[in-house]
């Protein structure tokens, strides 16, 4: 990657992962993407360890980010400790996602947020990286024929309730997954909504439909019960991460 293209995608808030799911099919989501001694990385937290599952299963992914787009294979590490996060993430994670600094903001944070600060790299090793310019508010990630995955940046649909979805004609065939995902000014109400279905000359059809547009809660009663089922899932997740490798510093 040149200079250029990881400074575009080390500056970004916001961008969208692909991977494959146990089905086949892509899915699609929005994270938040890092550059760690040059190598694009996404992780997941303890508690949501679901796309890290899927892309130990099948390392096929792609990334959009600050109109940089990059396709590739990614290898999986858990670190239990919060020693790699405070050396690698800490920094970028304060400056790109604004709840972070309440949460790393309390003394005994690393054990009060365990689930937090652990983490689970997925660190990419693109095949092709190419300038992808758009906002990725709305996307489409589609698996091509020559089982490749791609996402496009494209505007959003007028209605998201119908059956069938004109795109692009350049968009390639395949099953495909279209993403809409919104934040308010303070990333605390983080929403998506994902279609999934087919893309056949130029037009998506939607088999089915996951998430929600709408506004949540966001009092801190409602942040206490999600920290604590966050919480829950961790200690869940545990089990399953004990055969995962790990990374230390």
């Amino acid at each position: 990657m040149t200079t250029e293209l990881v400074q575009a995608l080390d500056g970004a808030q916001v961008g969208v992962f692909s991977y494959v799911m146990r089905s086949g099919h892509p899915n699609a989501c929005a994270v938040t993407p890092y550059v760690v001694d040059g190598v694009p990385v996404v992780t997941s937290t303890l508690a949501l360890i679901d796309k890290a599952a899927a892309v130990r299963r099948d390392p096929r992914v792609a990334l959009l980010a600050g109109g940089v787009h990059l396709s590739g294979r990614a290898a999986v590490a858990v670190d239990l400790t919060p020693a790699w996060f405070d050396r690698h993430l800490r920094q970028q994670e304060l400056a790109k996602y604004p709840p972070a600094r309440a949460i790393l903001g309390i003394p005994w944070h690393r054990r009060l947020f365990a689930w937090y600060v652990g983490r689970v790299v997925m660190s990419i090793a693109p095949d092709a990286v190419v300038e992808r310019p758009g906002r990725d508010l709305a996307t489409i990630t589609v698996l091509d024929h020559e089982g490749a995955l791609g996402v496009f940046p494209i505007p959003r649909p007028a209605d998201l309730d119908a059956p069938e979805i004109e795109m692009n004609t350049s968009i390639p065939d395949g099953p495909g997954v279209l993403l809409i995902h919104e934040e308010d000014t303070a990333m605390n109400d983080l929403r998506q909504l994902t279609l999934h279905g087919h893309v056949t000359a130029g037009v998506f059809t939607v088999e089915r439909r996951r998430g929600s547009l709408h506004a949540t809660a966001q009092g801190w009663r409602q942040q206490l019960a999600t920290s604590r089922q966050l919480a829950r899932r961790a200690t869940t997740n545990r089990a399953r991460l004990a055969d995962w490798p790990t990374i230390v510093g």
